[in-house]
Parts: C-alpha cells; structure tokens; sequence
C-alpha cells in the first residue's frame, strides 16, 4: 500500500464531490435563464394594459359626468351656464382621451384669459395634429398652448 499511484485514489477531502459539480452545473443555467425571462417579461411590451386603462378611464369619464350632473342638480351645457374651470378642464381631457387613444395628457385651464394648456404625450403626429382642433371646440377656450410631445411607446 505504500507504493500506491496518486490516480489510484478514491477519496480526498480536497476534491469536490462530483455529484454536487454536476448538479451545479445544471442547476445555474436554470436558475440565470429564469431570471432572464422574468427580466424581459417585466420590461416587454405594455401594449395589454392600454386597453385596460381606457376601459378603466371610461368607466372613470362616466363617473366625473355623473358626480357633476349630481352635484349641479342638471347639466350646466345643456341649460347654457358657463362651466367652471375644474369642470372645463375635465372635459377637455376626457374628450382628448376619447379621441387620442393611448395618449397621455394633462390639461389646464386659465379661468382669466381661456388658454388652456397641454401638456403629456400621443402617439403619433396625427395626434399632436388633432389636440388643438379638438380643445378649441370648447366653449370658454380662447387659446391653445400644446407642449405634448409625440411619443410612440
């Protein structure tokens, strides 16, 4: 036994065991390709929760008309009376998400001069285009400042 070649050996306690390097080896791909996936999935397209946030944002639109109807007893539009700036500028958002899907935008209305500004992102030209048509056709609004950007993300 004295004379035993190094290769003859089974055991040292300096070698890994085997089994483990192997499991090892099998087990880090698995667990960097998983964290890989959920990477990409997190950061993948949003183009799902668009449509559930117009759904949402209708659903929101209907809400504000109603609260207003409630709170002024009537329509204010209908019977001819000036609406407030709160109000004004409400509708002109949702009328701007009504016809600008996808955009994001924010309004406000100068009570004292009628400029109303916007400001946020579209998608497209077109829809940088269509904004100041759109909020000039409220009554009350005299001016249009559009600072919106086009952002097609």
């Amino acid at each position: 036994m004295g004379n035993a070649h190094p290769s003859d050996r089974n055991f040292d306690f300096n070698d890994p065991p085997r089994e483990k390097v192997s499991v090892m080896k099998k087990i880090i791909p698995l667990v960097l390709g998983s964290l890989l996936l959920l990477g990409a999935t997190a950061c993948s397209d949003r183009s799902d929760t668009t449509a559930t946030d117009d759904g949402i944002r209708t659903d929101q639109r209907e809400s504000d008309a109603r609260a207003r109807d409630q709170r002024d007893g009537m329509n204010p539009a209908a019977e001819g009376e000036q609406q407030t700036t709160g109000d004004l500028a409400v509708d002109v958002r949702n009328s701007l998400e009504s016809a600008l899907p996808g955009s994001r935008l924010a309004v406000s209305v100068d009570d004292s001069n009628g400029r109303a500004t916007i400001d946020g992102t579209v998608r497209s030209q077109e829809q940088f285009d269509e904004i100041e048509p759109l909020v000039m056709a409220f009554e009350g609004v005299q001016s249009v400042d559009v600072q919106a950007t086009v952002d097609p993300n």
